[in-house]
């Protein structure tokens, strides 16, 4: 894993965008030599500028970049290690392999959630491990199967994310915040 991937993946989204760091450094009102010290890790922009760039760009694995670099590691990360292939066809079986997993290991973990967790055994939390685990397993791959989806057949990473979070807000599951990013 690469110990700047937020950099590297401003460098990629810029090329794709048919951006310059010049041009990128006036619309994000930063310097062109910021620009490059964040591309190749002298230094980590400013949240302000990772909101800029993702704006700029519409780059889902920039986004998601951004954000793992942003929470300390604890969101999820970009898929690009030597066995992964990512093109639509493997990232949904991918995804759909660890649903299922995720699926089995629910069933088994149900009724240990029944009782306080205060009360749960080694072996139970062990096995509530797994099931986090599981999650994360799955949040991590449909990510990166949205993001590549979402790349390949040109749909805007920005609008999707915008349109899901209208049906949670909709739905009562989310609520708007007034002024600020939700």
């Amino acid at each position: 894993m690469s110990a700047n991937r937020y950099g590297h993946q401003l460098g990629q989204a810029l090329m794709e965008a048919g951006m310059t760091q010049l041009s990128f450094s006036f619309d994000a009102h930063v310097s062109p030599e910021s620009v490059s010290a964040y591309k190749n890790g002298r230094a980590i922009a400013p949240p302000d500028i990772k909101s800029k760039s993702i704006l700029l760009t519409d780059n889902p694995f920039l986004s998601i970049a951004a954000a793992h670099e942003s929470t300390a590691g604890t969101s999820p990360a970009i898929l690009d290690g030597e066995n992964v292939e990512l093109n639509r066809h493997t990232v949904v079986a991918k995804t759909v392999e660890e649903m299922e997993e995720l699926l089995a290991a629910i069933k088994r973990v149900q009724p240990i959630l029944l009782k306080p967790p205060s009360n749960f055994t080694t072996q139970e939390r062990q096995q509530v491990e797994e099931l986090i685990q599981e999650t994360l397993d799955v949040v991590t791959s449909a990510t990166n199967m949205a993001a590549v989806i979402t790349k390949e057949t040109k749909l805007s990473w920005i609008a999707q994310w915008t349109k899901h979070k209208t049906k949670l807000v909709k739905r009562g599951f989310m609520k708007m915040v007034k002024g600020g990013a939700s």
